[in-house]
């Protein structure tokens, strides 16, 4: 691999993972006990058993101070290690050990003990495939301004500056003491580290580093580096708070790039130590990969794209590698060259980039009513959220817009189960008109978003209960002057999201019942149920002509489109109203990517008019359903921009398939060029691409062996085609089938 000779290439992999075992792409994280010293601390499972022991002397205080004081005695006792071959420390942890014990025993508190009746509803909603619901502790970034410019001693004295500067209650000082604890415990942990790299032969690099950061901010290109490596590593597997960007990187950076050069250090050193930056995250395997960031603009529309951001792709590209995923600030000033770079490095395989439309972003913010600076300094993170600094949003609801139609049906139940929803819907007979039918599909629609949403208020004031975050609150300032927990109002923004998936397979599915039942008279309702009750058994001439119809979403047709544009103005109406200010401060907003609950809904959702069969996975993001883009990619952005995403104001991404042969050579590189700059000039949201051929897939899939570095994009994640299953290789190949 360039930058990183072969041994130094196999003691980072090894570091996360032990080599022994093969990747999987599901486990997030495999320590490896070898490479650890067991004069450096405590055998980790001994750590992992005396948690709680420890615990039991703290059980008088607040939780921040409880969950402080743990983090306090993993940092203190974890094993640790540096090496010659690498220039960041290892750290021997179990994963997440702090979400094992103390953050498990509140959760199962609050939700056995205190709210029962939340956990017993949830899971019902989740088993009977209306809605994938989880606490989500999944999307937290940092203030990574405050980071870098304080560092964590310049974090832990602001939070002491406004501590005295207060008169405080009892919960108000414990709030700052949980701060305290767990800077204080950081920053012995660094200390820890650098006693250890002054001692290794060769680690002096990192330990000049760990001095700096023991005593201030990050003053070169590489002490950057390794403050966001450390913040990382204890806040996702330490403090149970996933980090779901690693900043804007060549704005934060630019300036430590340019000061490294003029101090003579060398391009080539910045490079190689960028490759191993990137290779942390390689070794970890997070199956969802870990973001970052680029470009976007300053005020007056300069763009932040500078000669970092093109040597950040460099090195990328000429690693192959896949996570971390790269998420691009598309904006009118991004240089063409710029993106025409990215963009051959994905029709080369780079699948793992994705563009995010930044004047869609900052258009749909203000309208929220950030400022303009609030919006066009907006974290991108995740898969394809966006948020203005110092926010805390909650998504974790994925809902499934198939499970209303099936009630609409079925007199109020479950296709599947006969489960009844809490609405009666009338006889089939009773629908009159296309409008009968759709007028109540929209009030089993609204039955459940209420449910969801009264669901989720009710077990979101406990989140800083379960898992209150000291960490993140010392990096926000405005957690700081609020005296709040990041989770519990202390955020600039504090919404909570609905997700909806299924959008695809919804409008395509209206649209044959209107066409054949209402329009052509072909069908009647009932006949038509009676066969999506049997999967379409001795009714197979029906189901290739409804998976055949051409009016379907993603293939710029009036008739589905209008549907969509219609169910998000309806999704507008129900869910903005709604307010999560007794669980956190804020408001209720909606998106359309749901992530993996396209598998896990569609287990337990019937067999649906546009000729999905039961069990089959749903549509994913706001694209066509997988094998229905048959008029090729402009139809697709043409469909996808009817819909307004600044008034969503949350993801509507578009995945578009590509053929290797269309986008040859610099014809070939125009066209996708010309395809991303009408998605964004149609304020398109984000949209990334795969670059395949059906027969390439099928032989991908006949001889794995050969494709062992073959990137698939699976929804806003990317992963290598030989870690995904047959079920999924096969819904690729089906789309694959269906390119232009």
């Amino acid at each position: 691999m360039e930058y990183i000779s072969d041994k130094d290439y196999n003691y980072i992999m090894n570091k996360h993972h032990d080599q022994s075992k093969p990747f999987n792409s599901l486990s997030r994280f495999v320590r490896n006990d070898e490479l650890f010293d067991e004069n450096t601390g405590l055998d980790p499972n001994f750590i992992l058993e005396n948690i709680m022991i420890n615990d039991e002397k703290y059980k008088e205080f607040s939780h921040g101070i409880r969950k402080a004081k743990a983090l306090e005695y993993v940092l203190s006792n974890t094993r640790i290690s540096c090496d010659s071959r690498d220039v960041f420390p290892a750290i021997n942890l179990i994963d997440r050990p702090l979400n094992k014990t103390i953050v498990r025993s509140w959760h199962r508190e609050v939700f056995l003990d205190i709210i029962p009746e939340v956990e017993n509803e949830r899971l019902r909603l989740i088993n009977d495939g209306i809605a994938q619901i989880y606490i989500d502790y999944d999307h937290s970034v940092p203030n990574f301004e405050r980071l870098f410019n304080l560092g964590f001693v310049g974090l832990l004295e602001e939070s002491e500056k406004i501590r005295n500067s207060k008169e405080r209650n009892s919960e108000e000082d414990a709030f700052f003491e949980s701060i305290k604890i767990s800077y204080e415990a950081v920053l012995l942990f660094i200390k820890r580290l650098y006693n250890l790299a002054s001692e290794t032969e060769g680690s002096q690099k990192m330990a000049k580093a760990l001095k700096t950061l023991l005593n201030g901010a990050p003053k070169t290109f590489y002490e950057a580096m390794l403050l966001v490596y450390l913040y990382f590593m204890i806040s996702e597997y330490v403090d149970s708070l996933q980090v779901r960007s690693l900043s804007n990187f060549d704005k934060f950076f630019y300036k430590f790039y340019l000061n490294d050069l003029k101090n003579g250090i060398t391009e080539d050193e910045i490079r190689k130590d960028l490759a191993k930056f990137f290779l942390q995250f390689t070794a970890i395997d997070n199956y969802w990969n870990q973001p970052v960031f680029l470009g976007g603009e300053y005020e007056g529309g300069k763009t932040i794209i500078n000669e970092l951001s093109y040597l950040f792709l460099d090195v990328y590209d000429k690693m192959n590698i896949y996570n971390p995923k790269i998420q691009i600030k598309l904006c009118y000033s991004t240089p063409k060259e710029f993106t025409l770079k990215a963009l051959d490095m994905i029709r080369r395989g780079h699948s793992s980039i994705v563009f995010v439309c930044e004047p869609t972003i900052k258009e749909a913010l203000m309208k929220r009513g950030y400022t303009e600076e609030q919006a066009r300094d907006c974290n991108v993170k995740g898969c394809f959220e966006f948020s203005v600094q110092e926010s805390f949003g909650c998504g974790g609801t994925s809902l499934n817009l198939l499970k209303p139609l099936e009630y609409t049906l079925h007199k109020g139940h479950d296709a599947v189960n006969n489960a009844f929803s809490g609405i009666e819907s009338p006889d089939l007979s009773k629908y009159k008109t296309f409008e009968d039918f759709y007028n109540e599909y929209k009030r089993q629609l609204k039955g459940v978003i209420d449910l969801s949403i009264n669901l989720v208020n009710k077990y979101e004031a406990y989140l800083s209960y379960i898992n209150p975050q000291s960490l993140l609150a010392g990096t926000f300032k405005t957690s700081l002057d609020l005296v709040k927990d990041p989770m519990q109002g202390g955020s600039t923004g504090n919404g909570s999201g609905l997700s909806f998936g299924a959008i695809a397979d919804l409008v395509d599915s209206l649209s044959m019942i209107k066409k054949y039942v209402y329009d052509k008279k072909e069908l009647s309702l009932t006949e038509l149920v009676n066969m999506l009750d049997n999967n379409f058994v001795g009714n197979e001439n029906w189901l290739l002509k409804l998976k055949n119809d051409r009016d379907k979403f993603g293939n710029n047709k009036d008739l589905p489109d209008n549907f969509a544009i219609d169910i998000i103005e309806y999704l507008d109406k129900v869910v903005r109203p709604n307010l999560n200010e007794k669980s956190r401060g804020g408001r209720w907003g909606y998106s359309f990517h749901v992530a993996r609950a396209v598998y896990a809904l569609a287990n337990n959702t019937a067999t649906s008019p546009n000729g999905r069969l039961i069990g089959e996975e749903l549509s994913k993001n706001f694209s066509a359903s997988m094998g229905q883009n048959r008029e090729g990619a402009t139809a697709a952005i043409l469909s996808t921009t009817k819909m307004d995403a600044v008034k969503v104001c949350g993801d509507v991404p578009l995945d578009l398939g590509l053929l290797p042969s269309a986008i040859k050579g610099e014809d070939g590189l125009e066209a996708m060029y010309g395809l991303l700059i009408t998605f964004l000039k149609r304020k398109g949201h984000a949209i990334h691409f795969n670059v395949f051929d059906a027969e390439t897939l099928r032989d991908a899939q006949k001889n794995p062996e050969k494709y062992q570095d073959l990137q698939i994009r699976v929804s806003g994640w990317n992963v290598l085609w030989n870690n995904i299953n047959k079920v999924e290789q096969d819904g690729f190949i089906k789309q694959a089938e269906s390119l232009i």
